[in-house]
């Protein structure tokens, strides 16, 4: 008989809700009955498309004998850290504090007071890898609390008392904002790029799109000065985007990056898909696109939009979180092939193709170091085999023939449920790529999603809903909802000129500053005032594979106050950026889109104003460059929020013209395109 959790939207409640565990969602049923009867909590947080998740819940949630024990001894909770980011957020914190490396799934020991004591990540069904097994663990944490209580107790009073601490304030605000922090921040950073694979050193190997736009700004300003490692750094960014796109991580059939590779190399990826990380990797291979004009990166470009809408648009208009990394309760089975699985789709010539440029070998090109992969069986990469010019269409018609035999194997699971955060990043990325690459079906992506968002996701209040499915939103919004969607809205006005997202995006930012910033503290809360209290109330600093809410909204602000002119949005901007300056250059990676902010902060908006029609020439002159500190606008149709910067400002000589703007001072108009990019420093 299913559990409670069959009552649930999430995916990845229902996933357990045949589980024998007698699991709660988290919320006030669980936490009373915890308290009523002074029995500890077994926390278990994760997400649909999480592989370690999936292995636990088969090893140890699905054995009736562990989920007798789990019933008997504790009041068991589970947790979608997708769909309640500062639940995870504070109990990750928590299991940091310890010197343990978080992640998913995340098992935490709690007292009724919610308070942990115990924490780990995945355990075993045995004894193994130098961590119990589950069943010896929760025969032990429940026998602590109800044996030695006042040593769990003093453990969980110690706990309190660190989150308390590592939640404090920033320090006293930078008196001193070093102009050169974005260079120095960057320089570090660049002491840990592999020079051989790209990325950041070591495995496993993320895409950290943060911290490669934070490269490429700091490259520009050190360009700029004359100083040769700015090319360096570009170039380094360059070469991660090249090998990405090259290896395993890269779906090279169908699209779309997975979520991190396991090795340093690239080659063997965590097969899992997230919206996340392909919205922001849109952006960025369009930029390098812009910048060093490679073909393969629009190409790149146009082949995750095009897998967006493919697996995970979502028919009323949103795109879904996430693809699992398992098929058939095996990991990568749908991605990998075998020489008779090539030969059987394609004739001989074309498979001897498609093995020689992809790497398809009898033996397999890859070991999975757990054992769930299939055996003898080839990651897809491009191998560096010498093409002649006559076999790449040949080899792009046998990818299209093996993406159609694909399809017809058992697909992974695809996490349905909407978030308004990840779609807001992915309206950036499609916006953003469109508007680079003069490419309207990129922008229209963008405009449905947006349009989704705002039609489907505002509660009656105004504020986001965090999560849509089966027809119904639920849960608030955070800062980061609220922060995405902005930043996302302003980035698809900028490629349509339509006024209305602006207008959005700036009702959106207010209502930022008014749930989830602290004026006292300079700072901005994850979780909105008046939200379910936790037992402590977390922060969105850390920027990581997702940017932070608040280095994002921070950009909104700075932004929106330059457009606008609304100096509480530019007053808040400088009280946060030098609160939180000295904590970005002791830790770059972890500020990574904070000092992408710093730099916007400290070099200013250039606005740039096209009016009169047709703008396409101009509109392509802007589209060149990299203006990663741009804000543009269009004189017609602009809405009330922008009146102060396009006033004024029309056709010269009834000719289209473009105003450059800095700190609220204009050059003289100009129509002549190539003028323009000059005037722009391009």
């Amino acid at each position: 008989m299913p559990n409670r959790l069959a009552r649930e939207a999430s995916p990845y409640l229902r996933q357990h809700q045949d589980n024998p565990v007698d699991w709660y969602p988290w919320g006030e049923e669980a936490l009373a009955r915890a308290r009523a009867e002074d029995r500890p909590i077994l926390l278990s947080i994760g997400y649909a498309t999480c592989h370690w998740c999936h292995v636990m819940a088969h090893e140890t949630f699905e054995d009736p004998a562990v989920a007798r024990l789990m019933n008997e001894r504790f009041v068991c909770i589970k947790v979608d850290r997708e769909e309640m980011p500062d639940v995870d957020a504070v109990y990750q914190q928590a299991l940091a504090l310890t010197g343990e490396p978080g992640g998913w799934p995340l098992t935490m020991f709690l007292t009724p007071e919610e308070v942990p004591y115990f924490g780990g990540t995945y355990f075993p069904p045995r004894d193994q890898h130098g961590r119990p097994a589950f069943s010896r663990l929760l025969a032990t944490m429940a026998d602590a609390y109800q044996s030695r209580r006042a040593s769990v107790m003093s453990t969980a009073g110690e706990m309190r008392r660190a989150l308390a601490a590592a939640a404090a304030p920033a320090g006293s605000p930078a008196e001193r904002l070093l102009p050169d922090a974005v260079e120095r921040a960057a320089t570090r950073l660049g002491q840990q790029l592999d020079r051989r694979n790209g990325g950041f050193a070591g495995a496993p190997k993320f895409p950290s799109p943060s911290a490669l736009e934070l490269c490429l700004r700091a490259g520009r300003r050190l360009t700029r000065a004359g100083d040769p490692d700015g090319a360096e750094l570009t170039g380094a960014v360059r070469l991660t985007l090249t090998r990405m796109a090259e290896g395993g991580l890269y779906d090279q059939l169908g699209g779309g990056f997975a979520r991190y590779s396991t090795d340093a190399a690239w080659l063997v990826p965590h097969f899992e898909k997230m919206l996340y990380d392909n919205a922001q990797l849109l952006g960025l291979y369009a930029v390098g696109w812009q910048l060093f004009g490679e073909p393969r990166f629009a190409e790149v470009v146009r082949e995750t939009a095009a897998y967006l809408e493919r697996e995970l648009r979502q028919p009323e208009g949103g795109l879904a979180t996430a693809q699992d990394a398992d098929s058939e309760g095996v990991e990568g089975k749908y991605y990998v092939w075998t020489p008779a699985e090539v030969r059987a789709v394609l004739g001989a010539a074309d498979a001897e193709l498609v093995e020689r440029a992809l790497d398809v070998t009898p033996e397999g090109n890859w070991l999975d170091p757990h054992g769930h992969g299939p055996a003898h069986a080839s990651i897809l990469h491009v191998a560096g085999a010498p093409l002649t010019p006559a076999d790449e269409p040949r080899l792009a018609a046998a990818k299209r023939a093996l993406l159609a035999a694909r399809q017809r194997r058992v697909p992974p699971a695809t996490d349905d449920k909407v978030l308004a955060g990840m779609n807001g990043l992915a309206v950036t990325g499609l916006a953003e790529a469109g508007r680079i690459l003069g490419d309207a079906a990129l922008v229209g992506a963008a405009r449905r999603t947006a349009a989704f968002v705002l039609d489907r996701m505002v509660g009656p209040d105004g504020r986001l809903r965090r999560t849509y499915r089966a027809g119904v939103a639920t849960l608030p919004g955070t800062l980061d909802d609220h922060a995405f969607v902005a930043q996302g809205l302003l980035t698809l006005y900028e490629a349509t000129g339509e006024g209305r997202w602006v207008t959005a995006a700036h009702r959106l930012t207010a209502l930022a500053l008014e749930l989830f910033h602290d004026l006292g503290e300079r700072d901005f809360y994850l979780t909105g005032r008046g939200d379910p209290a936790l037992i402590q109330r977390p922060r969105s600093q850390h920027d990581g594979a997702l940017p932070s809410g608040m280095s994002v909204c921070l950009m909104n602000l700075i932004r929106l106050g330059d457009a606008t002119g609304e100096a509480r949005f530019g007053a808040v901007a400088d009280e946060v950026v030098r609160a939180h300056h000295d904590a970005a250059l002791r830790s770059p990676f972890g500020y990574a889109n904070f000092l992408n902010a710093l730099d916007l902060y400290q070099e200013g908006v250039t606005a740039i104003v096209l009016a009169g029609a047709p703008l396409d020439e101009l509109a392509r002159a802007v589209a060149a460059g990299y203006l990663p500190n741009r804000f543009i606008a269009r004189a017609a149709g602009a809405p009330a929020e922008l009146a102060p910067l396009v006033a004024g400002k029309g056709a010269v000589g009834g000719r289209p013209a473009a105003y450059v703007c800095r700190r609220f001072a204009c050059q003289a108009p100009t129509t002549d395109p190539a003028a323009l990019r000059a005037a722009l420093g391009e």
